[in-house]
C-alpha cells in the first residue's frame, strides 16, 4: 500500500532521475547498423522473441557488467528476482487467483484472456517466436518495450537508442509514453478494463502513481551520464505530471466509452471506492469540495486534484478551466449522465492539452517548492477520501525525491523528511483506511523539515 513510499528510499533511489528503460543497449554506441522500416505506429505486436532472447550474460543476464557496457547488464536479474511483473502469470495459478476466476464464473483463470491481458505479456499465438513462452516469460522484457523481431538485430550491434526506437522499441524513458504503457494494466485502456464486476469478485484495488512506481518496481537502470546523454534527462516531476495526466486522461476515458455502461449505471469503477464502501457512521459529513451533499456517490477525482497542482503552476488558465469542468463533472454525476460525459470530454482535452508541458517542463526550485506547498496544503485539509489522500502520499514521495535530486534540500532534510514519510506510511494501517490525526501530524512535519 502507501509502504510503496518508503519502498522508494529502500530502493536507493530518491536521489536518482526516475527514468524508466528497462532494456538499454549494451554494447558499443555504433550507428552504422542498418535501420529497417519502423513498425506501425504505437504497436504493440511486433514478434515477441520471448525474455531468453535477453538473458545472454554478454547482453542482459549478466552478473558483472560486461566489457565495455554501458550499463550494468544484469537487468534480468533484476527483474527475475525483484520484480513483481515477473510473478504475475504466476499468481493466476495460486489460490486467489482460482477464487476470483470461479466468482467470475470461469475455470480458471490461468487460461482466460481477462487475466492473461494484463497477467502476462498475451500477444496473439502468431506473434509469438519459437523461444517465447507465455507462463514462463510472464510481463516481461516485451510486455513493456514491445516485440523485438523489428530491432533486436541493430539493437545487439550497437544501433543508438534513436535508431532502436524508429526500428520499433518503446520509448519508455518517455514520460508520457511510460505512463500510457503502465496504465494499460495499471487502470486500463481501450482493450483491457478492471470492471467493477472483477473487483467484486475480490480483485484487489489497483493503485497508481508513475513516478514511484518506476522506483520500487525496482527501476533496473542505471543513471549515468552517458543514459542521460543518449535518452535525456527526465526528472521525477515530469514523471509525475505525466503519469496523473494519463491517469485522468484513461478515467475519463472509462465514463465516456459506452462498453463501460452497465444498464441505467455506468460502471462503479469510476467513483470513489469509499462512497460506498465505508464503516457506517450516523454521523460522517463529507467535505463540500466535489459540490455534493451527503449521500451522494463521488466521482474517483484523486488524479484530478494532483493534475490541478502541476497545471496551476504550468498553465494557470488550463487549471481553472479544469477546475470548473470538474466541479461540472460531479454534480452531473448524479444527475445526468448525458451532461456528466460532456463534462468528462472537457476534463479529458484539458488534461491531453497538457500532456506534453508535464512531460518536459522544466521544474526549478521555485516550481518544485510551490507545488510541495500545494500538496501540504491539501494533505492538512480534514481527511476526506481514501484514493485522495493515498495520491497526497505518493506525491510527497516524488517531490521529495525531485528536491534530493535536484539538490534543493540538505542531509539533514532529507532525513528529516524521509522520517516523515515513514510516519506517513504508518497512518495507513490497513488497505482503504488512514487515521486522520496521524496522517494530518505526519504531512505537518514534513512541511516542518522543508522550512515551509
Amino acid at each position: 500500500m502507501i509502504a510503496t513510499a518508503i519502498s522508494r528510499a529502500a530502493a536507493g533511489v530518491c536521489g536518482a532521475l526516475l527514468l524508466l528503460a528497462i532494456a538499454v543497449p549494451a554494447l558499443a554506441q555504433s550507428s552504422s547498423a542498418q535501420v529497417p522500416p519502423p513498425p506501425p505506429q504505437g504497436a504493440r505486436f511486433g514478434v515477441h522473441l520471448g525474455v531468453a532472447t535477453c538473458l545472454g550474460s554478454n547482453c542482459h543476464g549478466a552478473v558483472d557488467r560486461p566489457p565495455g557496457s554501458v550499463v550494468k547488464g544484469n537487468e534480468y536479474i533484476i527483474w527475475s528476482t525483484r520484480d513483481k511483473h515477473h510473478d504475475a502469470y504466476r499468481v493466476l495459478t495460486e489460490e486467489k487467483g482460482i477464487k476470483i476466476a470461479r466468482a467470475l464464473g470461469l475455470p480458471d483463470a490461468a487460461s482466460q484472456k481477462i487475466c492473461l491481458d494484463c497477467h502476462a505479456d498475451n500477444v496473439p499465438p502468431n506473434l509469438r517466436g519459437p523461444e517465447f513462452h507465455l507462463q514462463d516469460d510472464n510481463v516481461g522484457c516485451e510486455a513493456c518495450h514491445g516485440g523485438a523481431s523489428s530491432w533486436l538485430g541493430i539493437h545487439i550491434s550497437g544501433a543508438t537508442h534513436e535508431e532502436n526506437v524508429r526500428a520499433g522499441l518503446y520509448p519508455t524513458e518517455q514520460p508520457d509514453k511510460r505512463a500510457e504503457r503502465c496504465l494499460g494494466c495499471h487502470f486500463g485502456d481501450e482493450t483491457r478494463f478492471l470492471d467493477h464486476r472483477i473487483y467484486g469478485a475480490g480483485h484487489p484495488r489497483l493503485r497508481f502513481e508513475l513516478d514511484t512506481f518506476t522506483a520500487i518496481q525496482p527501476a533496473h537502470f542505471e543513471v549515468t551520464p552517458s543514459y542521460v546523454a543518449r535518452k535525456g534527462r527526465i526528472t521525477d516531476m515530469q514523471v509525475w505530471g505525466a503519469g496523473q495526466a494519463i491517469a485522468l486522461i484513461r478515467r475519463m476515458d472509462a465514463i465516456l466509452d459506452p462498453r463501460r455502461q452497465k444498464g441505467v449505471f455506468p460502471d462503479f469503477v469510476v467513483f470513489d471506492c469509499q462512497s460506498c464502501h465505508h464503516m457506517y457512521e450516523p454521523y460522517r459529513p463529507l467535505p463540500a469540495i466535489s459540490g455534493q451533499g451527503p449521500g451522494s456517490v463521488k466521482l474517483n477525482d484523486a488524479n484530478a486534484v494532483m493534475f490541478s497542482v502541476a497545471a496551476k503552476r504550468v498553465a494557470p488558465a488550463v487549471a481553472q478551466n479544469l477546475s470548473t469542468h470538474m466541479l461540472a463533472l460531479h454534480r452531473a454525476s448524479n444527475e445526468d449522465w448525458a451532461a456528466a460525459k460532456r463534462e468528462a470530454a472537457a476534463v479529458r482535452q484539458a488534461a491531453a492539452s497538457l500532456v506534453p508541458t508535464l512531460s518536459h517542463h522544466d521544474y526549478g526550485r521555485e516550481d518544485i517548492f510551490a507545488m510541495a506547498n500545494a500538496v501540504i496544503a491539501l494533505g492538512l485539509e480534514p481527511v476526506a477520501e481514501f484514493a485522495r489522500v493515498e495520491q497526497i502520499a505518493l506525491t510527497l514521495g516524488a517531490i521529495r525525491s525531485q528536491l534530493i535530486s535536484s539538490g534543493y534540500i540538505d542531509e539533514s532534510q532529507s532525513q528529516a523528511t524521509m522520517a516523515a514519510i515513514q510516519a506517513i506510511t504508518a497512518s495507513f494501517p490497513t488497505e482503504g483506511t488512514v487515521k486522520p490525526d496521524e496522517f494530518i501530524k505526519a504531512v505537518k512535519d514534513f512541511q516542518r523539515a522543508l522550512g515551509r
